[in-house]
């Protein structure tokens, strides 16, 4: 997460005790592109796992490769 902001992109994390579903409800009503979900076997795993606003769950990935794409493609678009 730090990285991200270090390259100024806007990221926000929800610790609370509401469930994963109703939290990832919550961020398709608000529009969220970019959803990181880490649950315990992501976290053992060193991953994340990534949704996207009306695509649906991509999957888990190593995290240093979310980020590498999420700064690549923030970068992309201000160019």
């Amino acid at each position: 997460m730090a990285e991200l902001r270090a390259n100024m992109v806007r990221v926000d994390a929800d610790f609370s005790a509401t469930p994963f579903k109703a939290k990832i409800s919550t961020a398709e009503q608000v529009r969220v592109h970019t959803m990181l979900v880490i649950g315990g076997r992501d976290m053992e795993a060193g991953a994340v796992s990534v949704r996207l606003h009306h695509g649906g769950p991509q999957g888990a990935k190593p995290k240093a490769e979310v980020v590498a794409d999420i700064l690549a493609s923030t970068k992309e678009r201000r160019a």
